[in-house]
């Protein structure tokens, strides 16, 4: 079997073959018709055959139209990313994404290959269009099944693969990978890498303007002085999420419950604290939001981790928190919560307003 370096090459090399044939057959046929026109005009005086001159201008203008993208199909820009800067093709019409999908949707870019399976939070979209899916959760690219679908260009989440990965899906065609915290500033560099940066810009707009609106209305349902806790049970703990984790403490209006500042002196991580059950009546938050598994959970994982949680919803100490007691406390799915995007996030908008405001 070929390495994927040389597969990757061949297949450059077949559709250098391809775009030098079309060059050479389009000069003939340029020439040939150039020719006929040239034959007719020398029966008659050009201004007694305007029609024929202008046909000519035409055929040439076609001609100089055509070049001109051929040009272009062979020019590329600079991006960087997160393993370094990167050469991509301009207007790349072939891509392969991997833990992108968020951005490369709400763009409507071109993809041939994605990364999916039963249950992700963006599989209904993705099977819609009728591309190669990698199937299956393992978050880790597959070379072979990224070369089979034929990309000018790949792009990764890069905490999806290392140097090593990285450098052998380079082999395959020009790859640039961002990191999942910042999607509003990875989305301008992939809108640039697809010529696509007045639809980034528009993204993000529409997705600050829902931001917003979602703000007012809960403001306006329940006033501005609601606090809130983002946490995933267990049957042993309470991880409680903090501020940097998820914008439902700082986007729609909502305060961090007071005990959110105190865990964070306590703990050395960004993410958040694994509370212990004796430590449960400190979280006072009127509302809470409890997620249950892993964002790449599949439905099987995700289902026997809502029934370990059950171990802990059923203890006194947990139905004695005010938001169990106030009915408040909202089963949200971290496939999306703990997700990175507009459409992600867009998806907890919807999940925070339905519930303070009672449609959840």
């Amino acid at each position: 079997m070929l390495s994927i370096e040389r597969q990757a090459v061949a297949r450059r090399t077949a559709t250098t073959e391809y775009r030098k044939f079309r060059g050479i057959a389009l000069l003939l046929i340029v020439i040939l018709v150039i020719t006929m026109l040239s034959a007719c005009g020398g029966k008659e005086k050009p201004e007694e055959n305007p029609g024929a001159a202008k046909t000519e201008a035409n055929t040439q203008a076609a001609v100089q139209s055509e070049s001109s993208k051929e040009n272009e199909k062979g020019n590329t820009i600079k991006i960087k990313h997160g393993f370094g800067e990167t050469e991509v093709p301009v207007h790349p019409q072939r891509v392969a994404v991997f833990g992108l999908e968020d951005i490369m949707l709400s763009l409507e870019a071109p993809m041939v290959y994605a990364y999916d399976f039963k249950g992700y939070y963006l599989d209904d979209q993705l099977q819609k269009l009728n591309i190669s899916l990698s199937g299956s959760a393992d978050f880790k690219p597959n070379p072979e099944a990224i070369l089979e679908a034929d990309p000018d260009l790949i792009i990764v989440q890069q905490y999806s693969t290392d140097e090593k990965g990285y450098a052998e899906l380079s082999k395959i065609a020009p790859t640039i990978a961002f990191a999942p915290d910042d999607w509003k500033s990875s989305i301008v560099e992939i809108g640039k890498a697809l010529g696509l940066e007045d639809k980034a810009q528009a993204v993000i707009q529409a997705y600050e303007e829902k931001l917003k609106q979602a703000q007012d209305t809960i403001i306006q349902a329940v006033g501005s002085d609601k606090t809130v806790a983002f946490v995933r049970p267990s049957d042993k703990n309470l991880q409680v999420f903090f501020p940097s984790f998820n914008l439902v403490y700082t986007d729609f209006g909502l305060k961090p419950d007071s005990s959110i500042a105190e865990l964070q002196k306590k703990s050395e991580d960004d993410w958040g604290v694994n509370l212990s059950l004796e430590e449960l009546p400190l979280i006072t938050a009127d509302y809470v939001f409890a997620s249950y598994g892993g964002s790449i959970d599949t439905e099987d994982a995700h289902q026997e981790a809502i029934g370990t949680a059950k171990q802990i919803e059923q203890l006194q100490i947990w139905k004695s928190l005010p938001a169990v007691k106030k009915n408040q406390v909202f089963k949200v799915s971290s496939r999306h919560w703990m997700s990175s995007g507009p459409i992600a996030e867009s998806m907890e908008a919807d999940d925070v307003v339905n519930a303070v405001t009672g449609k959840f």
